[in-house]
């Protein structure tokens, strides 16, 4: 049997290593990937960790879910791509058949079965192997570095966008902005007419945003004392956000934001972390007729959709950094200690 290289996890919560595994064969309903560009991003982090499960016969597990590359292999009864295709792979492994799925909202599955890099191998290694019906085609202009980023970094702002319905009326606040959810979510709600705020701690990367967004995206620094009076001089037109994004967890950060929630606005968050939580008196809520609303991944179809808005140069696709896998360890202990931001892609061949 052959074999490759992969990035190994033996303990959630544990260091990575990087060893030499076979190479996986696909069966009757999947396909093996070989990987061209994988992100290594804090969500994969918070997996290691055990943020999405824990259970221990689960592992060794192989990390890694946001991913593009060339379809090398197909099992029996795969029809719905062949070898030499080009292809992304969507996060969720869903059922199929109940009604969420049927009606086209995957990330809504009510038989769920668990996340690529979780409960199945994922694609921090030169192949990969998922069902077929993970596997989304790329659009011919869309590089494999762009669309390895659409499967995720550009598809959950998607659907945070469609979820908090975000127009040319709102002022949206990104908490966590220079992260590859914020850069990418700020461009996006640039893109529907917000006016933007974005959100983060230190000056890099604050730079960094406005770097990559431009005059589109007004930054605040989030971790200074006077961040509540920065978002009330920037929305004291509007009387507050409308829309405030939650993609850091940071149970300090969203009360002081949600203090500043504009009349009828929301919060909209999408962080998975153990034992955090965030409860407003009920009052709050009748008061401001202000909403708090989670949002799941995306659907199939969002992923598409964000695929072609690279594909079209409509969003830049924005990447810090490429490694190979020898490097990948170290990244992550990087992303454990706060060291680093933004996407850091892996490229394994």
């Amino acid at each position: 049997m052959s074999e490759m290289s992969a990035v190994m996890l033996s303990e959630w919560g544990g260091e990575l290593s990087v060893d030499t595994v076979t190479q996986p064969e696909p069966g009757p309903n999947e396909v093996r990937i070989a990987v061209r560009a994988c992100a290594i991003t804090r969500t994969v982090e918070n997996a290691i960790q055990g943020g999405l499960s824990d259970d221990p016969s689960l592992l060794p597990r192989i990390p890694g879910h946001e991913f593009a590359g060339v379809i090398d292999a197909v099992g029996t009864m795969v029809s719905s791509v062949a070898p030499g295709d080009r292809v992304l792979s969507y996060f969720y492994l869903t059922c199929g058949m109940c009604q969420a799925c049927r009606q086209g909202n995957r990330n809504q599955c009510t038989d769920f079965d668990g996340w690529v890099g979780v409960n199945c191998d994922g694609a921090y290694a030169e192949y990969a192997t998922i069902p077929a019906a993970n596997a989304i085609p790329i659009p011919d202009e869309c590089s494999f570095t762009a669309a390895a980023l659409a499967a995720d970094g550009l598809a959950t702002p998607l659907h945070v966008c469609e979820r908090a319905n975000v127009t040319d009326s709102d002022t949206v606040l990104i908490l966590g902005g220079a992260g590859r959810i914020g850069i990418h979510l700020s461009q996006l709600a640039a893109s529907r007419g917000a006016n933007v705020i974005s959100a983060d701690v230190n000056q890099t990367q604050l730079t960094h945003i406005d770097e990559m967004t431009g005059s589109a995206v007004e930054t605040v620094d989030a971790s200074r004392d006077d961040f509540a009076d920065q978002v009330q001089h920037a929305t004291s037109y509007t009387g507050g956000p409308t829309v405030i994004v939650d993609t850091v967890g940071d149970i300090n950060t969203i009360k002081d934001a949600w203090d500043l929630l504009g009349m009828g606005g929301c919060l909209v968050t999408l962080t998975t972390h153990h034992d955090r939580s965030f409860a407003p008196p009920l009052k709050q809520f009748i008061y401001t007729e202000t909403s708090l609303i989670g949002s799941r991944y995306a659907t199939s179809d969002q992923v598409i959709r964000a695929a072609q808005m690279f594909a079209d140069n409509r969003i830049n696709h924005v990447v810090r950094d490429t490694v190979g896998l020898d490097e990948v360890p170290a990244i992550h202990a990087q992303l454990r200690a706060g060291e680093t931001f933004g996407t850091t892609m892996l490229t394994p061949r």
